[in-house]
C-alpha cells in the first residue's frame, strides 16, 4: 500500500490542517447559534416594546404636554390585565407601574372595593372603574387559603394614610400652601399636589387663581379651594438670566428665549417690556402673561 505521509513535515502539515478545519467549523456553528439567539432576543424586544416604553415613562416620571388618549371603560381584572389594557382604561403610567410591582410581590386585589387602595387613584377614577372590575373566584378566596399573601398586603393604609379632606367652603392660600395642605383638598393626592407645587416654583408664584387651569388633570372647580395671598412673584432679570433659567419658565418658549438672549448679546439690555414685541415670536398675550415675572433692572 502506498503511503501518503512520507515525512514528519507532511504529518505536521496534515495535523495542522485538521486543527484549522475543526476551528473553522466551531466558529461557524457558534456564529449560527449567536445569530439565532439574537433573532430570538429581537423578537422578544419587539413583542414587549409597548410595555418597555411604558416602564420608561414611569421611571422618568416626567409629565408631558401631549394630550392623553381618551379613557375607555370595559370589564377588566386588575390581577391579570396587562399594562396596555390598563393604559386604555385611563390609568397613569406611574399608577400602572405601582400595580405591576404590587403583583410581582404576590399581591392580589380580592374584591372590587380592594382596588380603591391603589396608591394615587382618586375617588372619582375609582367610582368610574368600579362597575367594570372583575375578580376571579380563586383570587377572591386567596385570603384564607394562602397566608403568605397577607405579608404582601398593599401598604397604603399603613404607609400612606389617606389625608382627611377639607369641608366645603374651606380656602387655603395658593402660594403659601405646601403639599401636605394641598392633599387635604378633595380629589388631590400626592401626585397632583406635587404638580401644583412644581408649576408654582417654575412660574415664580401664582398671580391669579385662573393659572390653575394651566395644570393638567386637576379636578374641575379646583380654584374654589384657594384664595390669593399677597405674595409678590419671583421675577427673572431678563438682561442677566441665563438661557437655561429663562427657558424653564412656563411662559417662555425656546424661540422666545433665543430671541431674548441674542438681543442682549448683540444690542444690549432690554429697557421695557413692550420692546419684546419687536420680535415676531412675541404676541400681546405673551406680554400680558409675562409682565409680573420679568424685571428689567
Amino acid at each position: 500500500m502506498r503511503k501518503f505521509i512520507r515525512t514528519p513535515e507532511e504529518k505536521r502539515a496534515l495535523v495542522g490542517g485538521l486543527v484549522l478545519l475543526t476551528l473553522g467549523l466551531g466558529i461557524l456553528l457558534g456564529y449560527e447559534r449567536c445569530s439565532e439567539q439574537a433573532r430570538e432576543e429581537t423578537t422578544l424586544v419587539a413583542s414587549h416594546e409597548a410595555f418597555l416604553a411604558l416602564e420608561k415613562q414611569v421611571s422618568e416620571a416626567a409629565p408631558t404636554s401631549a394630550p392623553s388618549p381618551a379613557a375607555e371603560t370595559f370589564p377588566f381584572d386588575p390581577n391579570h390585565a396587562d399594562s396596555l389594557t390598563l393604559l386604555r382604561l385611563g390609568l397613569k403610567p406611574w399608577q400602572i407601574g405601582n400595580m405591576m410591582k404590587y403583583r410581582r410581590r404576590g399581591g392580589l386585589w380580592r374584591s372590587p372595593d380592594d382596588f380603591r387602595r391603589l396608591y394615587g387613584l382618586s375617588e372619582e377614577d375609582f367610582q368610574r372603574l368600579r362597575p367594570y372590575l372583575r375578580i376571579r373566584p380563586a383570587d377572591a378566596a386567596a385570603r384564607s387559603q394562602s397566608p403568605a399573601y397577607k405579608a404582601h398586603e398593599y401598604p397604603r393604609e399603613s404607609r400612606y394614610p389617606q389625608a382627611e379632606k377639607y369641608a366645603e367652603g374651606t380656602q387655603i392660600p395658593l402660594n403659601a400652601s405646601d403639599t401636605t395642605a394641598l392633599k387635604h383638598i378633595p380629589g388631590i393626592g400626592s401626585y397632583k399636589a406635587s404638580r401644583i407645587v412644581r408649576y408654582r416654583e417654575r412660574l415664580g408664584g401664582f398671580v391669579s387663581l385662573s393659572q390653575l387651569d394651566e395644570i393638567e388633570d386637576l379636578p374641575p372647580g379646583i380654584a374654589r379651594w384657594f384664595q390669593m395671598d399677597p405674595v409678590p412673584p419671583t421675577q427673572l432679570r431678563i438682561n442677566h438670566a441665563t438661557f437655561k433659567q429663562l427657558v424653564r419658565h412656563p411662559y417662555l418658549s425656546y424661540e422666545q428665549t433665543r430671541a431674548i438672549v441674542t438681543h442682549v448679546r448683540k444690542y444690549g439690555p432690554f429697557r421695557h417690556l413692550r420692546e419684546l414685541l419687536t420680535y415676531d415670536v412675541f404676541t400681546e398675550t405673551d406680554i400680558q402673561r409675562l409682565a409680573p415675572y420679568l424685571s428689567f433692572k
